[in-house]
């Protein structure tokens, strides 16, 4: 009998951690952070500690209390007995947002994980560039470990290359996985994040679909067009779905929001001025066109570089690093050399940055402040929360404009953020500034229709805070299940 447990994405946007197996078998399809209890916890500067393994996580209900899922350097480090055989046979990874996929970090590295080449150049950009201790995606950096000296004298930390371990990433290419009786097929959608895919689990007991984050409305809209044409073909036994935006309506399509950001551009002479998802490739490609479109420069940052860099060895549409509409913005860090190299010689400003970086400081396509604020109309700068302390090298004049590309706030936090980023326009006289986003899920309408036309035997809503609504709207065509929290749903 094959079973679903639900242990995350149960009345709460993300935090996506399911299992379906049966006696023989069992996979892992994404693991996920749940934000709603992280936020109610923790805080940027409020942080579990890594000295106390996964116990942090398992106190306030952030990790399953699963036997055999998590790491052994974790594990024996506060006296838990590291389980020789693994609690499941295979994680698949749907994309690379937190909410799916950041708590592979707590993962035993002997688990393989299945994901898109696109998803592992995500994570492994976010390995390489992130600041955050509890990012280790592609490369598992054993810890608590001691090594002996050279000189035998005693005894070291064991750091470096001889601490880090690279993890079993399989890349899915498009062809079936076959684990034990199941057979796993990956269905590229589009997601407003490169290489996101549904599933189709092929079971002895009948097919199950997760879908994963999904939109109709991103330039890849195609993708998900045959997902929900393949699902329905096979008219699966369930479905687990997704309802981030249930109750909406769609507002706008990602060709609206290159259109109206072409207009703000188009009129205004001093600097473009923009926030957009660091990762969200549709939501680049965008502003890239709207600025060439303008015969602007879209000005990206470091990590966007790194990660575009990776992206060049996938099949993602992305801008091309050379490109001559693409520069690279070499922020003033640390001493603040980059920008009086003639006083300092080249090993000298390398030092302000980090080893990664250190490749894009000569680059053709790089520019500093000070080329920005010399040619003003030339540039869309992007220019985030955590970038903002940028403007004050810029100094954007008189007839510069903002956009703001990413959602609203949903929690205190954030309302919190977008005050403090208005103070900052306000400082600028940036303000009022131009609020132009379209989400990265499917509303509403598109959920209904999309569950329709595969006409499960039963859909289980996730990732959604009104799984009522899918009730309300679709109990007179099929079994709609409220999940609960660990609980076990025979197929």
């Amino acid at each position: 009998m094959v079973d679903v447990r639900f242990y995350g994405g149960v009345n709460e946007i993300g935090g996506n951690k399911i299992i379906i197996g049966d006696e023989k078998n069992s996979l892992l399809f994404d693991f996920g952070m749940s934000f709603s209890i992280a936020h109610k916890y923790f805080s940027e500067f409020l942080q579990p500690r890594k000295c106390n393994g996964i116990l942090d996580f398992l106190e306030f209900g952030l990790l399953p209390n699963i036997n055999g899922l998590y790491r052994r350097d974790y594990l024996e480090h506060v006296g838990i007995r590291y389980p020789n055989k693994p609690a499941v046979d295979a994680v698949f990874i749907t994309h690379a947002h937190a909410d799916h996929s950041s708590f592979i970090h707590h993962l035993r590295e002997d688990i393989p994980i299945y994901a898109t080449k696109a998803t592992r150049a995500i994570l492994e950009a976010l390995d390489v560039t992130s600041s955050t201790g509890f990012t280790e995606f592609i490369w598992l950096k054993e810890t608590f470990s001691l090594t002996q000296k050279k000189d035998g004298t005693g005894y070291r930390r064991l750091q470096g290359r001889a601490a880090k371990k690279e993890r079993d990433i399989k890349i899915l290419d498009g062809k079936k996985v076959n684990i034990g009786d199941f057979e796993i097929e990956a269905m590229p959608v589009n997601h407003s994040l490169p290489g996101a895919v549904a599933y189709i689990i092929h079971t002895p007991d009948g097919d199950i679909v997760y879908t994963g984050d999904f939109r109709f409305h991103g330039y890849g809209r195609e993708l998900t067009k045959k997902f929900v044409n393949k699902a329905s073909d096979i008219q699966p036994k369930a479905l687990l779905c997704e309802g981030t935006r249930i109750k909406e309506f769609l507002d706008k399509s990602e060709e609206d929001v290159k259109r109206e950001v072409s207009w703000v551009i188009s009129k205004t002479k001093g600097l473009v001025i923009v926030d957009f998802p660091i990762r969200d490739i549709d939501r680049m490609n965008t502003f890239y066109e709207a600025a060439k479109n303008n015969d602007r420069k879209l000005v990206i940052n470091l990590r966007q570089a790194y990660l575009l860099k990776l992206l060049e060895e996938t099949d993602v549409n992305a801008p091309r690093l050379d490109d001559e509409n693409i520069r690279i913005y070499i922020p003033r860090k640390n001493w603040g050399t980059i920008t009086c190299k003639d006083r300092y010689p080249d090993y000298i400003v390398e030092q302000d940055y980090e080893n990664w970086e250190k490749e894009f400081l000569h680059h053709k396509n790089a520019v500093t402040c000070k080329e920005i604020k010399e040619n003003v109309h030339e540039y869309v700068f992007r220019c985030d929360f955590f970038e903002l302390k940028n403007l004050i090298d810029i100094k954007p004049k008189e007839g510069s404009a903002y956009i703001r590309s990413v959602c609203e706030p949903f929690d205190e936090e954030m309302e919190i953020d977008l005050k403090k980023v208005e103070n900052w326009l306000d400082h600028f006289n940036l303000l009022p500034y131009y609020q132009i986003h379209a989400s990265g899920h499917a509303p509403g309408d598109d959920i209904i229709s999309a569950v329709t036309k595969i006409n499960p035997n039963m859909v289980f809503p996730i990732h959604t805070e009104h799984p009522n609504l899918f009730y309300k709207m679709l109990h007179h065509k099929t079994n709609v299940v409220l999940p609960e929290l660990g609980k076990d749903y025979s197929i």
